[in-house]
């Protein structure tokens, strides 16, 4: 049943996508609502088109710079209009590849990997789907392999060349002319050749050496440690190890001591005068250096700050947070309280505002970026972003959207669609105003430019009023009411004698091309019932074929409804 469902759907999409109907109505806003299983909109002022299936499962979105699809949380297709991106995501964050600006590069978690690289017209790509693998270097050199059974390996980990046999009893690498032999890795390993040379029995004893750079010697690793470090430099470092009861590190311009790893340590950079005391890390530490200071008793009280870069502080953690840090000319400041609620907000140096941002984890979202644009969420999935998290996963539990962006463009969404608000508000022109609002497919309200429209079941029954005529459509069948009264295009002398505001509900004509004897179509005829009815009444009604402002009538009422700028999808 639901396969039937859903090629139904697809079917549907298709249709849809080639009906030449809908490409006539390209140059005016259009909306088709049959929620859940179906929802259509598009918009010429910003040039977007969407569609949305069965809730928030089925997705397509063009604008004028992304073409977007996805079957969530399976697939998502994007493609870049005005920049050279292309990208598909399957189950995110398990599967993902992508194309951008002559690189490709895609994975499959834990199975495959692909990655393609262009420099300077030379092509490097390599690809991997466990256990096989296969590549080509730069420069053409073809490698592959059957892992752990045999395998070879250019120009990849930081080596030049890597081969195994029956990983991992045997394996060797080339990296700055040294070679290093490994048996049963990591127990026994040689390296011998250029500037390096060293041994190793893991985890009994090891030495390694580059020659003037740095030494490494172990004995019961990880108990015993001495290492030598920028022996080529003016200040080289010494780092020994007896874990975990003594750690130091130790140069001409900084040393660090640490006993019974990692409760008590000591650091002091003697250049700038920073110090630093852990006495017993993490409860008590305390810190000091050039525009640097801050002390912390966990968790009941931290403060660190660095004069006009960050500033640390917290209130029995984690209870409250306070984040501040200045990136360029913004000046970044971030309040957690429980790990939950996250408050951001940004300004640069002349106090102009650069984003903001609320966060209660899981229940809502809102933020504000540079630009102005601003969003808010229910329910919000992880407590951190992620863009593809947001594609694929986060529609499938927000219940409620709101945006609203620089353009004063407005929309709100409940329910995947089963209520959907859009309203637009042009700055300084009040008059260009749009407000529309609609509840599935039961129940739409327009209002624009001095128009009001309410519709019930997508137009069965629709009722439209503007300054000068209702219409009203009943089951497909139209009639047009005028709203303009006779009384203005008659001089004070050539008035009835009509009590007074009588004449208006008296001179109203109902337009329709069924009136049997009609001159047209379009035909006007008014009645006029009752002791009010004067001679000649009729036959100057009949006649009357302007408005009031001298404007001639639409000829039929089948071209005064499509002129209207309403479609029957349309409310």
């Amino acid at each position: 049943m639901i396969i039937r469902k859903i090629f139904f759907l697809f079917v549907f999409f298709i249709s849809l996508f080639f009906n030449p109907s809908l490409s006539k109505a390209e140059e005016r806003s259009l909306s088709l609502n049959f929620w859940p299983l179906f929802q259509y909109s598009f918009d010429p002022e910003e040039g977007v088109k969407e569609i949305d299936g069965l809730g928030p499962f089925f997705s397509w979105r063009k604008d004028p710079t992304r073409t977007q699809w996805g079957v969530r949380p399976l697939l998502n297709w994007s493609e870049g209009e005005t920049e050279p991106l292309e990208r598909l995501e399957f189950v995110y964050p398990l599967g993902r590849y992508q194309v951008k600006e002559g690189e490709k590069k895609g994975y499959l978690f834990l199975l495959s990997r692909y990655l393609e690289e262009e420099y300077d017209s030379q092509k490097k790509w390599n690809f991997q789907f466990f256990p096989f693998f296969i590549g080509e270097t730069e420069n053409g050199r073809d490698y592959g392999g059957f892992f752990p059974l045999f395998g070879t390996l250019y120009e990849r980990y930081g080596k030049e060349e890597i081969r195994f046999y029956l990983w991992p009893i045997y394996g060797s690498s080339t990296a700055e002319g040294s070679r290093t032999t490994t048996w049963l890795w990591p127990f026994f390993s040689f390296t011998k050749g250029g500037t390096k040379r060293g041994y190793r029995f893991w985890p009994i004893y090891g030495r390694s050496e580059e020659i003037g750079v740095s030494d490494t010697e172990f004995f019961l690793w990880p108990i015993f440690i001495n290492q030598r470090k920028g022996l080529d430099t003016d200040d080289p470092v010494r780092d020994r190890m007896i874990f975990p009861f003594y750690v130091s590190r130790k140069s001409k311009r900084f040393e660090t001591k640490t006993y019974l790893w990692p409760l008590f340590s000591h650091t002091i950079d003697r250049p700038t005068g920073y110090e630093k005391w852990d006495f017993p890390w993490p409860f008590f530490q305390s810190l000091k250096g050039e525009n640097l200071k801050g002390i912390r008793f966990f968790p009941f009280y931290g403060y660190k700050s660095r004069e006009g870069e960050m500033k640390r502080v917290f209130v029995l953690y984690p209870l409250y947070q306070l984040q501040e840090d200045r990136i360029g000319d913004v000046q970044e400041k971030t309040i957690r309280i429980l790990l939950l609620y996250r408050i951001r907000s940004g300004e640069d140096t002349q106090g102009l505002e650069k984003g903001r941002s609320l966060r209660i984890w899981p229940l809502f979202d809102y933020e504000k970026d540079e630009t102005g644009y601003q969003t808010l969420s229910f329910f919000y999935l992880l407590p951190f972003k992620d863009e593809g998290f947001e594609r694929n996963w986060f529609p499938l539990f927000r219940i409620f959207r709101w945006e609203k962006d620089p353009g004063k463009r407005i929309s709100t969404n409940f329910l995947w669609g089963f209520f959907r608000r859009m309203k637009k508000v042009e700055k300084n022109q009040p008059e260009e105003e749009i407000d529309s609002w609609e509840i599935a497919h039961l129940v739409g309200v327009k209002k624009e430019k001095g128009r009001k429209t309410l519709s019930f079941f997508k137009g069965l029954v629709r009722y439209q009023s503007d300054e000068e005529d209702i219409h009203l459509r009943v089951f497909f069948l139209p009639f047009h009411f005028r709203r303009s009264s006779r009384n203005s295009s008659i001089s004070p002398l050539e008035k009835p004698p009509y009590p007074v505001g009588v004449e208006d509900a008296a001179v109203q004509s109902l337009e329709s091309p069924f009136e049997p004897g009609s001159a047209e179509p379009g035909a006007m005829l008014s009645v006029v019932e009752g002791p009010l009815a004067q001679e000649g009444d009729v036959e100057l009604k009949s006649k009357d074929k302007e408005f009031i402002d001298g404007q001639q009538e639409i000829g039929t009422i089948g071209d005064g409804f499509i002129s209207s700028g309403e479609s029957s999808f349309q409310f």
